[in-house]
């Protein structure tokens, strides 16, 4: 390959270096530069620099706000120690639930009060007192995984201790069966040092089955008629569905007993008749524990005088019923817990009697009563819990002793009625 000059342009050989026709060298040449000497003032400048950019850049992402997640529970450490956030739906400060299960049946609505528990991780005593101080907003928030006939509804947070011994807030959570599931239940803490903690829960919710008995399907005519269809029932149908029992305008004479299972007995009224129990109702207790809760609506107890109307050993809800003359209308004993709302106790030696060892004491709404004529209206003689019992809308009337509060219970009667 020839080599031509960059001078005169005559071709040369290809490893030629010098032309010998213009006598000019053809070898590009760059001259060195000498090296740059950096000093070690600079040097020690720069290092110095870098430090004091990395110490400056470390003190602001420790002091620059955090966010802190959790399922069930959280911990969370400040300048005045560390600390063990959770929710639940029990009694016990220290069960975190990353999952809380829920059935649901015919109801327009169910609710249950979610806890938020603070304690101090170290010792495990209550730390609310002093953690709330720090939080300057708390909320809950209902996320539903996607579109849904209802969504889930959650009250704002509120402090209850009185009712909800130890916890931090509470915040009332109403779903029903329509109700997207799983959803996602979220406290956020928004801190005062810009801290943000967000404590999660799934909700799951479980559509139960509803069954409805009346005249037209099942033999309800007597005690016994009904009782062998309870007795059925108990050991033939799935314990988490919903049975419906719609009695006809006739009395039941003899006693009547709910065993197994929950059930639900909806009276009626025709011709001037109401379905009338006469001997009483016993609930049996359930062993172990099973949550069951029995419903009677819109049922007339006539006693005698003597005897029980409603004898509750387990869970019961009572509405739009009357109690009269019995020597006690409802007693609530044992391993129970018994709500009435809107009912009639008149005439009865002692009307609502509330002896319960009970820690399942979800509700203690006994709201819309009349109390009529009864020698005691109402005995708390022990309730494992210090929730305060609430009797707003209640009328207390010619009644002899209205409330023997005997285990000291609060009570909320500024909203009720005595005359």
């Amino acid at each position: 390959m020839e080599k031509t000059c960059p001078y005169c342009g005559t071709a040369l050989p290809e490893h030629a270096v010098f032309c010998p026709y213009c006598a000019r060298s053809i070898n590009r040449r760059i001259r060195k530069k000498a090296p740059r000497h950096i000093s070690f003032r600079f040097l020690r400048t720069i290092l110095i620099s870098f430090l004091v950019l990395a110490s400056i850049t470390g003190i602001y992402l420790a002091a620059a706000p955090k966010t802190y997640d959790g399922m069930g529970e959280l911990t969370y450490t400040d300048s005045d120690g560390t600390y063990q956030i959770l929710t639940n739906v029990s009694s016990n400060p220290f069960y975190p639930m990353a999952e809380i299960p829920q059935d649901a049946g015919e109801r327009e609505q169910y609710h249950f009060p979610l806890r938020l528990y603070i304690n101090h991780k170290d010792s495990g005593t209550d730390a609310s007192g002093i953690f709330l101080q720090k939080v300057e907003k708390a909320a809950l928030q209902a996320v539903p995984p996607g579109d849904a006939k209802s969504q889930v509804q959650v009250s704002g947070p509120i402090s209850q201790k009185n009712s909800f011994p130890g916890t931090a807030l509470i915040s009332y959570v109403n779903f029903n069966k329509e109700c997207a599931s799983p959803t996602q239940l979220i406290w956020t803490l928004t801190m005062e040092n810009g801290d943000t903690l967000r404590l999660r829960t799934n909700l799951v919710i479980t559509p139960i089955h509803t069954h409805h008995y009346n005249s037209k399907n099942a033999d309800l005519s007597d005690s016994a008629a009904l009782q062998a269809l309870i007795d059925r029932l108990a050991k033939e149908s799935d314990s988490k569905d919903a049975i419906n029992i719609t009695l006809p305008a006739v009395p039941y004479t003899e006693p009547v007993v709910l065993w197994g299972r929950s059930f639900h007995l909806i009276g009626s009224e025709e011709n001037g008749k109401q379905t009338t129990f006469t001997a009483g109702v016993q609930l049996r207790p359930a062993v172990p524990y099973q949550g069951w809760i029995s419903q009677f609506t819109g049922i007339h107890f006539a006693g005698d005088g003597t005897g029980v109307g409603l004898s509750a050993a387990n869970r019961v809800w009572i509405q739009n019923c009357r109690f009269s003359n019995w020597n006690t209308a409802v007693l609530n004993d044992g391993d129970a817990w018994v709500n009435t709302f809107n009912c009639i106790f008149e005439g009865n030696e002692t009307g609502l009697y509330i002896n319960s060892t009970s820690s399942n004491s979800s509700d203690t709404r006994f709201t819309g009563n009349t109390f009529h004529r009864n020698q005691t209206a109402v005995v708390l003689e022990s309730i494992p819990t210090r929730a305060e019992m609430n009797f707003d809308d209640c009328v207390f009337e010619d009644n002899r002793i209205d409330i023997d509060n005997r285990c000291q219970q609060a009570l909320g009667i500024s909203h009720a009625v005595f005359q």
